[in-house]
């Protein structure tokens, strides 16, 4: 399974995060900084675990709380269609 932007989003870069808006909702989403690299990656398709390596190069996290916290944010992106699914 891979992820990957929704490129139907507008997004503007605010200092190191990013704001977005769906048109088509209406929905603002804004992104922290963390978020915002994660948003990065996935400028192309990319699997969770080279998401989940790359952040552990970047972060000081342990692997359990990044998978899981990266999963958290992904459900919560893909809820309001700010990335796609690629199975």
């Amino acid at each position: 399974m891979y992820y990957i932007q929704n490129k139907e989003v507008i997004q503007s870069s605010v200092g190191d995060e990013v704001v977005m808006l769906d048109v088509e909702s209406g929905y603002y989403f804004g992104l922290n900084s963390v978020a915002s690299v994660i948003w990065d990656m996935m400028k192309e398709k990319i699997e969770l675990n080279t998401l989940v390596e790359n952040l552990m190069k970047e972060f000081d996290v342990d692997k359990a709380t990044c998978e899981l916290d990266t999963l958290e944010l992904l459900q919560e992106m893909k809820g309001k269609k700010i990335i796609r699914i690629i199975e």
